[in-house]
């Protein structure tokens, strides 16, 4: 079986619906929050491994950086629950675990407040290093950079390398951006990060034979472009206040149905479309 390590940012999330805009000296009325689990399990490895470990149980394991705190607890047995292993989870002394805040409108649009909480110069322990080596795959959410470096040079030849684009410049330099694009196999964006990788490009950068973009379109659908090939998959909305989480979990669909073989872009989209509906109908339901 073909197993995928994802390496990324954690962070417990709170999720609220409020009533307006905040306002300082004003106060906001909290409509609804998540009432599954506060706080919930959050952060792109976790959601891309749960999508993967959806398609295929037992072949994802996310790598992130916990405090040794009763929410870095909280994270670990949220993982077990959900059948993912915390065997990638590295604990930093002096740390706090990361948290996010993230405040919807009735509008679906979101404001997030994250703290990630002092993690200082969080790097990829032994541990994590040997579980990265032992896999077939790795995925790249947004992260350290120096975790970013230090998977650029280690990476075999013989390993593939998805990779969730995040245009975030205090987690990741333009270099850095330009090597994952040379290097990766599939890489996964929306249309504005679709300009960021056209940098690389005109920079004089190589696509990696046979790499698989897919450019995201919110609502609509996703594009997937391999070469000369240009395709697209249209989605399935679902009607939800709190779509946290559902572009990496479509990703991790994505992951699962190439790790199994498939090559056919309609069915590689669908794969993602159902992982993602998936998510958003429990959503819904937890709304209702």
């Amino acid at each position: 079986m073909s197993r995928i390590t994802i390496t990324g940012y954690a962070s417990l999330d709170h999720v609220i619906v409020l009533d307006g805009d905040v306002k300082p000296g004003r106060t906001t009325t909290i409509l609804s929050r998540s009432v599954k689990s506060w706080p919930r399990l959050g952060g792109g490895p976790a959601y891309v491994a749960l999508a993967v470990h959806a398609g295929i149980p037992g072949a994802a394991i996310p790598i992130s950086w916990l405090g040794p705190d009763d929410l870095g607890e909280n994270y670990a047995r949220q993982l077990a629950e959900q059948g993912i292993p915390s065997a990638g989870m590295a604990t930093i002394a002096g740390a706090r675990s990361p948290i996010s805040v993230l405040a919807y409108d009735q509008a679906g649009d979101c404001a997030c407040l994250y703290d990630p909480g002092k993690l200082g110069g969080a790097g990829l322990d032994a541990a994590q290093r040997l579980l990265i080596e032992g896999s077939d795959w790795v995925g790249v959410t947004i992260g350290p950079m120096a975790v970013t470096d230090q998977l650029l040079a280690m990476l075999r030849e013989d390993q593939k390398l998805a990779w969730v684009v995040k245009n975030d410049p205090k987690a990741i330099t333009p270099q850095q951006s330009a090597a994952l694009y040379e290097r990766a196999d599939l890489v996964f964006c929306n249309g504005r990060e679709r300009a960021f990788l056209e940098d690389a490009r005109a920079a004089g950068r190589a696509a990696r034979a046979g790499q698989i973009i897919v450019e995201t379109q919110g609502r609509r659908g996703a594009l997937f472009i391999r070469g000369e090939e240009n395709h697209f998959v249209a989605a399935e909305p679902v009607e939800v206040t709190d779509p946290t989480g559902a572009g990496d979990t479509f990703a991790g669909g994505v992951i699962a149905a190439i790790m199994k073989g498939e090559t056919d872009l309609e069915i590689i989209g669908r794969a993602g479309n159902a992982a993602a509906r998936a998510l958003l109908l429990e959503r819904k339901a937890e709304e209702s």
